[in-house]
């Protein structure tokens, strides 16, 4: 992998995660999960590829747009986390609601 061919990637990547927080901020769960699948792809992708040598432009330029991932990254994680409790506590629910059914009918029986 070249240099260009480095920063290419991860600009690949900065603009998924701009897709995956507009998904989050429009509330497209199920679209934002494909995306965060394709999002480990290139990470997993990143992550394989053997280091290259970055001049001092380079390196600002990945610098930058390492941040814009992480400033997407939060904001995601800011609209996602009260979901995921919300979630957490409808399942929660259920398994209480479950547990009063199973019960109440082993009494019955």
């Amino acid at each position: 992998m070249t240099s260009n061919e480095m920063l290419a990637a991860y600009e690949m990547l900065s603009e998924l995660t701009g897709t995956m927080l507009d998904a989050a901020r429009q509330g497209e769960w199920d679209h934002l999960a494909a995306l965060e699948r394709r999002c480990q792809g290139h990470v997993g992708d990143l992550m394989k590829a053997t280091p290259v040598p970055l001049n001092e432009t380079e390196q600002r330029s990945r610098v930058a747009i390492i941040r814009a991932i992480l400033k997407n990254d939060a904001q995601i994680r800011a609209l996602t986390e009260p979901r995921l409790h919300e979630l957490q506590q409808r399942l929660s629910m259920n398994r209480t609601g479950q547990r009063g059914v199973e019960a109440y009918g082993a009494q019955r029986a």
